[in-house]
């Protein structure tokens, strides 16, 4: 695979955050769908800029990203998923489950790995046994992590309605895995692999926030 191009996001999503700062308070989760289609646009062309790529090159352009850069994104998860009690996030994942808890004003869980499995920690004071959440993620791969996270908030009473990622790899399985636990998926922006490498889905492109 020949050089991949220089990586266009911290020069393309700045601009983007700066047009789009999220609203707090009761603003927050009530962007128009005029907004939401230029905030969509935007995650695409800087994401598109960099294809075709490998993963990895793709997941330190993601991990490289400021939590500056995130937060349009997450201001679109606010305003477009159905209601929800907490937010769980993924170890070394969690920038837009952040965002997306404090916007909504909901507790959020972080799932940490151990000895006995996965353990899902709330801030003090914002324990949550039971109730609806969303797992929110900024990159999707296989999706096992995130049935086996998925597993353990339903042992502790928590329902998952969905998982929602910032970018998805269609090729890898992860849909279907979650499907079988009744969760959907729902992306901003999907990638299938090529031999050429990472491209944007063409096949049966997922709109955004449609369910599986």
């Amino acid at each position: 695979m020949s050089e991949p191009p220089p990586n266009p996001l911290p020069l393309l999503l700045p601009a983007f955050c700066k047009e789009f700062h999220p609203r707090v308070g009761a603003d927050a989760g009530q962007a128009g769908p005029h907004n939401e289609r230029k905030m969509l646009a935007a995650f695409h062309e800087a994401t598109a800029s960099l294809l075709p790529t490998d993963e990895a090159t793709l997941q330190r352009y993601l991990r490289g990203l400021a939590p500056q850069a995130w937060l349009p994104l997450a201001e679109l998860f606010a305003a477009r998923l159905p209601e929800f009690d907490a937010v769980i996030a993924l170890p070394g994942d969690a920038l837009v489950a952040e965002q997306v808890s404090r916007l909504r004003g909901v507790p959020l869980l972080c799932a940490e790995p151990g000895p006995g499995g996965w353990t899902l920690q709330g801030k003090p004071g914002e324990e949550v046994t039971g109730g609806e959440a969303v797992l929110l993620t900024e990159h999707l791969v296989n999706g096992v992590t995130e049935a086996a996270v998925i597993e353990q908030a339903q042992r502790r009473g928590l329902r998952v309605l969905l998982v929602g990622t910032a970018v998805e790899r269609t090729s890898l399985g992860a849909r279907s895995r979650l499907w079988e636990l009744g969760v959907t998926v729902q992306t901003a922006l999907q990638l299938a692999d090529t031999p050429w490498g990472l491209i944007q889905e063409r096949r049966q492109p997922e709109r955004w926030l449609r369910s599986s």
